[in-house]
């Protein structure tokens, strides 16, 4: 415990993880506000900004909320689409703005679904529940996109962290010259192995699981927890009668945050096998940092991940993204196991390396 202790003290005292940590946080509770207070909403001609917009827009929908009905449906275009068609070709530019702009939740999911007056089986909502064989929930469910937006921002923020904390666990070691003198504590060679590699991995976690609690925390509080019995198509982008899309939101939450804890953690398992290669904290960051983006930027290039590349979807990069689900549903399955045996494989390829540079 004691040799833990320090190993945490070590990762987690130095200048740049400390500043790196007060950075994160500040981007993230900046970004969250900057998201919230561009919210507006315009109901019975008042127009609502920041969180008043995301309390009023909550209070309209409480009165269509839970199963779909073309009784409710047909009440919501009444009350709340507005008079001005979406396809008025008279408006001019600074009309459609403020159109836009001051749109509020139920306006949207109207506009979305049901603008050219159809009933509800005549539309994606119609498919949709044909195909499923379920009822249609509506719920307010604006707070779990902010949730994932800022998730994949903290995700990111915290892979930076991981990255140049984790890569100088074996790296540092080299280029302090202290490889003679290491390991000669009671506790022994492979303790002291072990005990660098469980510092690492709980300063990832911890990592993720802080961005993950505040993430949570700031949406609930403002945009509160309805939406999970939506359909994640529904929230985070179009309600088409796909399989991809019609994963309730209760499955999709975890399912997402699992896959960032996946991508975190073989995250660092990756960077500490480099390290392990490595006896300059530079090279290390650099090499970890370049396998890291390699895959988001195979993603740009090829746009997306075709054939056998798709499988790069398992790389830590990927696996934060919420969209990964989307792009891979029909081999979803495979992407955990990918990196589960990636960060075992890594994180023995880091002990038997490093150990080894000691015995020379």
């Amino acid at each position: 415990m004691r040799l833990f202790k320090m190993e945490l003290y070590k990762i987690c005292h130095k200048r740049f993880f400390v500043a790196g940590t007060v950075v994160m946080t500040g981007i993230l509770l900046f970004f969250f506000w900057l998201t919230y207070t561009n919210e507006r909403a315009t109901v019975d001609g008042v127009t609502y900004t920041g969180y008043q917009a995301i309390q009023k827009n909550r209070q309209i929908t409480e009165e269509f909320k839970g199963v779909l009905t073309e009784e409710k449906l047909e009440q919501m275009r009444e009350k709340y689409l507005l008079e001005k068609s979406l396809y008025d070709s008279s408006q001019n530019t600074d009309e459609e703005w403020k159109y836009y702009r001051n749109i509020n939740f139920l306006d949207r999911f109207v506009m979305n679904y049901l603008s050219f007056g159809y009933s509800m089986n005549d539309t994606d909502l119609g498919t949709v529940r044909e195909l499923t064989g379920k009822e249609i929930i509506l719920e307010y469910y604006d707070g779990w996109r902010t949730f994932f937006n800022t998730l994949e921002l903290g995700m990111s923020l915290g892979s930076i962290l991981i990255l140049i904390g984790s890569s100088t666990i074996f790296a540092g070691e080299g280029q302090t010259k202290m490889l003679p003198l290491l390991f000669t504590t009671p506790e022994g060679k492979k303790s002291d192995i072990r005990v660098k590699i469980a510092a690492a991995f709980t300063v990832a976690i911890g990592i993720w699981l802080a961005v993950v609690i505040l993430d949570l925390l700031l949406c609930g509080t403002v945009y509160g927890f309805d939406g999970l019995n939506c359909y994640n198509g529904m929230v985070l982008t179009y309600l088409w009668p796909r399989s991809e899309c019609l994963i309730p939101m209760y499955y999709f939450v975890p399912m997402a945050v699992l896959f960032s804890f996946l991508g975190i953690v073989s995250l660092c398992a990756i960077t500490l096998c480099i390290s392990a290669y490595y006896k300059s904290t530079f090279h290390a960051v650099v090499v970890a940092a370049v396998c890291w983006g390699t895959p988001i930027l195979a993603g740009s290039i090829l746009d997306g991940l075709p054939g056998i590349f798709r499988y790069l979807y398992a790389a830590p990069a990927m696996m934060i993204i919420y969209a990964t689900i989307f792009k891979t549903y029909d081999f979803l399955h495979v992407l955990p196991g990918i990196s589960i045996v990636v960060s075992i494989l890594c994180t023995i390829v880091a002990f038997r390396k490093y150990r080894g540079q000691q015995v020379i």
